[in-house]
């Protein structure tokens, strides 16, 4: 059971997108690239099932996270060494609803393949603390860089090609083919039927490691019309964002009958329930070849695996860190866990494994390698609560 599934989801940035009334989204168009005939093949690396791209800034190579459903961001680290001049400040928030005000600037020029973007705009941000230092990134290519070209995603392969014309890229007469909505910050979005209905605004973001997200109205809607029967409720933290973790509270997952993108269909996804809008993620999305063209506004699916994600097993709760130890943050309601354990328990051993005092490295190693191997059927559980230590055994379970 990887990190990436205990909390729910990596870090998810609105960024300046979130902004969509404001004078940033003016100021989100600019940009450019010098190049106006290109077909590029980028390889490009998973860290916790985070796209990973290397780019070239004033000659040096970097890190960067690839993330349709954000904006451009530079660590404050990078943005230092760059000496690149703040443009203002923004308010800027995260997917919790939590805020505060981030400096932009302009970057005269990243190269991506060898193609160069000019002059994008970029949010400027701390990558110090938290699960994102744990990622090793210096920034985020963003949707209001991405929309200056076509974007051919082989997630088998790990390779981005990079084109100006959809010609050049040898798409099947028969792709699964959507129309793109572009939102704030270039943000791209489809419609959707879910369970028969039609649902806007489902975020195409490749920011999301996690299962596909399925805004909390829809799913009351569903719920209350039958067509969603098959769910679980849990409660504690539900994931971190910009800003760190999201205040404890009820969240639910689901299993949906059916998803349709046009004429595609596909059959008993497992969805998480988000406020907000529904969100289709590299989960959902790996299973295909993936082409995103922001100028045609068109999204094109190759079909080239099935989706394995029709059900959760898992102990019936989830972990979280604070400073240097590990504690219960999330407990699925009538499991055997939410029987023995209780959110913020401290977790001191998982099958004689300890966990008490947790160094950033040892941290960072469990976030990127899992805390308990996949295929462990039953643990041992050792907790602190109130003083005194307390072992329980828990089996895994099929949840939905």
């Amino acid at each position: 059971m990887r990190l990436s599934k205990l909390v729910f989801s990596l870090i998810v940035f609105t960024l300046l997108s979130s902004c969509a009334g404001s004078k940033i989204n003016k100021t989100l168009k600019q940009g450019s690239i010098v190049q106006k005939d290109f077909k590029v093949a980028v390889p490009f690396e998973y860290r916790n099932g985070i796209i990973i791209l290397k780019v070239t800034i004033q000659n040096e190579i970097y890190d960067f996270i690839l993330d349709t459903g954000a904006s451009n961001v530079l660590s404050k680290e990078l943005a230092d060494k760059l000496q690149v001049i703040p443009l203002g400040s923004e308010e800027v928030g995260d997917i919790h609803g939590k805020s505060e005000q981030l400096e932009y600037t302009k970057i005269d020029n990243i190269q991506i393949g060898g193609i160069n973007f000019k002059e994008t705009i970029a949010a400027i941000s701390d990558f110090n603390s938290g699960e994102l230092a744990c990622l090793n990134a210096d920034g985020f290519i963003g949707s209001n860089l991405m929309r200056f070209a076509v974007w051919d995603f082989d997630f088998k392969n790990q390779l981005i090609t990079i084109a100006n014309d959809e010609q050049k890229l040898n798409i099947p007469s028969d792709a699964i083919e959507s129309k793109i909505f572009i939102g704030a910050g270039a943000k791209p979005s489809i419609t959707t039927q879910v369970n028969g209905d039609r649902v806007l605004n489902n975020v195409v973001d490749l920011g999301n490691n996690s299962s596909p997200r399925l805004s909390y109205i829809t799913f009351v809607e569903q719920k209350e019309s039958k067509k969603i029967t098959n769910y679980i409720k849990g409660s504690g933290y539900t994931g971190i964002g910009m800003y760190g973790k999201s205040e404890p509270k009820n969240e639910y997952s689901a299993k949906i009958d059916e998803i349709k993108i046009g004429n595609h269909s596909i059959k008993n996804k497992v969805v998480r329930v988000k406020d907000g809008s529904s969100n289709l993620g590299i989960s959902f999305f790996k299973n295909y070849r993936l082409i995103l063209n922001w100028k045609s506004k068109k999204l094109k699916m190759i079909q080239e695996s099935t989706s394995l994600n029709t059900e959760i097993n898992d102990f019936g709760f989830k972990s979280t860190f604070k400073e240097n130890k590990m504690y219960v943050g999330f407990i699925y309601n009538d499991t055997e866990a939410s029987k023995v354990l209780q959110f913020g328990d401290q977790i001191l051993q998982i099958n004689s494994i300890d966990y008490t005092n947790l160094t950033n490295e040892k941290k960072c190693e469990l976030f990127n390698n899992g805390i308990i191997p996949k295929e462990t059927d039953e643990i041992a559980i050792i907790v602190l609560r109130n003083g005194e230590e307390l072992e329980f055994q828990l089996k895994k379970i099929k949840l939905l």
